[in-house]
């Protein structure tokens, strides 16, 4: 059979019988079920790590009403004979994914949570003719099929759904819940949190805590694992393993490199790896387990499929999910821009997570807005190899991790985000103007630029906010990357050259036999009457005693060296330029 693959089906069962390409995840099955489950099992992994189709395919392998054994054929958990007689299609399953729930109202939301249950129900008539559901609650599964169910109806639903299951099978009932923060993320975003959360932890408290009796076990799937005081604070008997849990689960979201090292084989595209692994690689989840993308992989291979030469792109670039970057600019505080640009090129910061958030606090702090990037997929705990590279200490505070962008293909991400911002917020006219005397060389013309961009685009409440780290010159030093970013990838920040680290180095490569290149430092005065002139010189001072441009010097291929020395106060700049190497 030819290599085959569909990236993004969440149904276990159509990819299968369409002879798509699996990687095989049942094995999580035997370590799960033996010798027994937790009674409530949460699983947080980013959007894309294949969540889905894994719930999608428990339930093919649990349910009661179907026979799953063909699609199990020649998958691991099918070796298991006696743990294949023991649970495969021996349970009644309850299988809702509350990723979809997505309304600008908390009524409307409503409607969403209407359907869900309706859709379940209408595929299990079966019930309303049994024997063995008392009267009462056909009358139930009548209204959550017709639609009619009220909000307190509908808050018990869950609870019903296990006790009817439960009474015409005659067995306790296995509860699998997908994407279940999906709706409070979405109810955060529309001004409806409050009530949203009162509503899933009601939903979920009487399905999964009051129904003890009837449930053999459930299992949610997450993006987070939102504090245990808004939503699970009925559920104590919840086992949580999230992206820095250490545990035998480690490697069921995602694929391991031994996975795709195989999946490449098997398409015929083994030379590739290295390709693969720049672009996709880098995900490190419990003890430094190294994860690929799933989504990532299949759609590059699929692509592959009808042209072989084909790049690697970042797929994540046009999902739902690239709304969070997104979100940052110019949202995030002028603190967290510097940081950004440093992520951006291949810093290793270390930050405070939230262990615990809420979707509620996520835009309120920088430090819950690295957790949601964190959690999300965006930024990964940096292996110890890249700490040690960058001379970070690995004694590390309590909640602090050392991360970094995963690899190219968020990092992509990142720069077209920022150069989006910057484009929409510079009129094209303004960018040529400034790049014409940036490399002009025409110190008058870069300030007066810069001057008319912090008098038009910047507020002083932002000028105001100094960032811990970098008091003086943060701020400023994260607009000038924005910028650069906009017409020049090759742009970097705080990294280490000659004898110190210099604040930006721009590259600009697109005649790859005569490049042009500069190094910027920034100052900013502290006060009023500080000589803005003086700052700038002892900036170009800095730049040659430092040799900040050693590197750039020693590549035949810059034909231009410029350094640049910029200082501000609030709204004020001057600038100083040097050329130290031109054609």
């Amino acid at each position: 059979m030819a290599f085959f693959t569909l990236p993004g089906i969440q149904s276990f069962a159509r990819l299968r019988k369409s002879g798509s390409y699996y990687v095989d995840k049942t094995g999580f099955l035997e370590n799960f079920l033996m010798p027994y489950p937790m009674d409530v099992t949460l699983f947080t992994r980013p959007r894309r790590f294949g969540k889905t189709l894994f719930m999608s395919m428990l339930a093919e392998f649990f349910d009661i009403t179907k026979d799953s054994h063909e699609l199990f054929e020649g998958l691991a958990v099918a070796a298991n004979k006696d743990l294949c007689a023991q649970w495969m299609n021996k349970y009644p399953v309850i299988f809702l994914s509350l990723k979809d729930v997505d309304k600008p109202t908390y009524t409307r939301a409503l409607t969403d949570f209407q359907d869900i249950i309706a859709v379940y129900c209408t595929g299990h008539k079966y019930l309303l003719s049994s024997d063995k559901v008392e009267p009462a609650d056909k009358v139930l599964l009548k209204k959550f099929i017709d639609r009619a169910a009220d909000e307190d109806t509908l808050w018990r639903s869950l609870k019903t759904l296990i006790r009817v299951q439960t009474a015409h099978h005659g067995k306790p009932v296995i509860v699998l819940i997908d994407e279940y923060d999906a709706p409070v993320a979405k109810a955060a975003d529309n001004g409806y949190y409050n009530e949203m959360i009162k509503f899933i932890r009601g939903f979920l408290s009487f399905g999964l805590k009051t129904n003890a009796d009837d449930l053999m076990f459930g299992i949610l799937t997450g993006c987070l694992h939102i504090t245990r005081e808004s939503i699970f604070s009925g559920l104590n008997h919840l086992d949580c393993n999230d992206i820095m849990s250490d545990s035998s689960y480690v490697e069921v979201f995602g694929f391991t490199q031994d996975e795709v090292d195989r999946v490449l084989n098997d398409a015929g595209f083994s030379g590739k790896r290295d390709l693969v692994k720049a672009w996709y690689d880098g995900y490190r989840f419990g003890d430094q387990t190294e994860i690929y993308c799933p989504w990532s992989i299949m759609k590059y291979l699929k692509e592959l499929e009808t042209k072989p030469n084909k790049e690697p792109q970042a797929y994540w670039q046009n999902t739902s999910e690239n709304a969070l970057v997104k979100s940052l600019f110019p949202g995030s505080s002028p603190e967290m821009t510097q940081d950004i640009a440093d992520f951006i090129a291949g810093s290793c910061l270390v930050k405070e997570i939230s262990i615990n958030p809420t979707f509620e606090s996520l835009d309120s702090t920088p430090r819950n807005l690295w957790t949601l990037l964190y959690m999300s997929g965006y930024l990964t705990r940096a292996s110890n190899e890249i700490v040690e590279a960058q001379g970070i200490s690995q004694n590390f505070e309590n909640n602090k991790l050392p991360l970094v962008i995963p690899n190219r293909e968020i990092r992509d991400i990142f720069k077209y985000e920022v150069r989006n911002w910057f484009r929409e917020s510079v009129s094209e006219a303004q960018q040529n103007d400034f790049f014409t005397a940036f490399w002009n060389v025409d110190a008058e013309g870069v300030k007066k630029e810069l001057e008319a961009i912090l008098l038009e685009k910047v507020s002083s409440q932002d000028l105001a906010k100094d960032s811990p780290k970098s008091p003086r010159e943060n701020f400023y030093h994260g607009l000038l990357i924005g910028y650069f970013l906009v017409a020049y990838p090759q742009t970097f920040s705080n990294l280490q050259a000659g004898t110190g680290q210099y604040d930006i180095r721009v590259l600009d490569d697109t005649d790859n036999a005569n490049k042009r290149a500069a190094i910027v430092e920034i100052k900013r005065a502290g006060k009023e009457e500080e000589d803005l002139a003086k700052l700038a010189e002892d900036g170009l001072t800095q730049i040659r005693e430092r040799k900040y441009d050693v590197r750039l010097l020693s590549d035949p291929k810059v034909t231009t060296v410029l350094h640049w020395s910029i200082a501000f106060f609030k709204k004020s700049c001057e600038a100083r330029a040097i050329v130290v190497r031109q054609p």
